[in-house]
């Protein structure tokens, strides 16, 4: 179980979503309308103590997404449950996932909640509150190779989300094991949204998609969407964080606190479990912060 007291210290379908939820509302760059919901005009000002200004990539389902043009999935429930703990309304603000971080950081947003994984690169920018693991899956073509490991993506065309840890991870590590086995470089193309990269591998612009488990999960159970995940273990399994920005330890405190309130009432639990996540611990926050 991760700790308060570490908390403190630390401070991702493409025609899948068209068929869910509409194409338009996954690409759009505007913010769904709802109430929970910001125009750009608006989310630049200031959140008055009532609202909880949540950026969020609303095109990653099951993790955020709008449906019938109103928030919904994980991040989005989860955020709407710790508001409430703090006695505000939660106010999604549709942002693209690389411009997560900026927009706290410009005050445009106050706290994030759209899968961001845990690393000690970001962490020189805000402030995590860690609430869940996860990991990656190799997705590919219906008919397409089997491919298991990161080295089967060697000399290989990969799709994956603009600003995702794992283009790193696949561009570096991936890429050197592919190096030391003699075979080429993997091939990382980045998309803006996760569905542009389903679309890119069902267009066959790309030879396979790497994201989030959750999401490829969500996107391998629309049969309209003619894919299939192929890796058997989740690749670089890693804890997933809130983020407030740097040195914001008042609203730490406080979503520490919404958080710990949601682990007592067991409504925590029963949001990891309804979307088959796990609570991260100390061991693999440690490690993804490179302590």
């Amino acid at each position: 179980m991760f700790t308060t007291a570490h908390t403190t210290k630390i401070a991702a379908a493409a025609l899948a979503a068209a068929t869910l939820f509409s194409l338009a509302a996954c690409t759009s760059e505007d913010p769904a309308a709802s109430e929970t919901t910001s125009s750009n005009s608006s989310a630049s000002s200031n959140a008055d103590s009532s609202t909880l200004r949540v950026a969020s990539d609303l095109t990653y389902p099951p993790y955020a997404y709008t449906d019938n043009n109103n928030p919904a999935g994980f991040d989005v429930d989860m955020s709407n449950a710790l508001a409430e703990k703090m006695g505000k309304k939660a106010q999604f603000i549709d942002t693209r996932f690389e411009q997560l971080i900026p927009s706290i950081n410009s005050g445009r947003a106050d706290i994030i909640a759209s899968a961001l994984y845990i690393t000690k690169e970001r962490a020189k920018q805000v402030d995590y509150i860690p609430y869940f693991m996860t990991g990656n899956s190799i997705v590919v073509k219906e008919g397409g190779p089997d491919l298991k490991t990161v080295t089967d993506l060697c000399g290989l065309k990969v799709g994956a989300i603009k600003g995702g840890d794992i283009v790193d991870q696949l561009r570096n590590d991936g890429s050197d094991q592919c190096k030391a086995a003699g075979k080429d470089a993997i091939d990382v193309q980045e998309f803006p949204t996760d569905p542009e990269a389903t679309q890119a591998l069902v267009s066959g612009q790309v030879d396979a998609q790497v994201n989030d488990a959750a999401v490829a999960t969500t996107l391998g159970k629309n049969g309209s969407v003619k894919i299939k995940i192929t890796s058997d273990e989740l690749l670089y399994p890693i804890p997933v964080g809130l983020a407030v920005k740097k040195g914001n330890t008042a609203l730490e405190k406080k979503v520490v606190k919404a958080l710990d309130d949601m682990k007592s009432d067991g409504s925590y639990d029963k949001l990891l479990k309804q979307y088959n996540l796990k609570e991260p611990d100390d061991a693999a926050v440690k490690k993804a912060l490179g302590e």
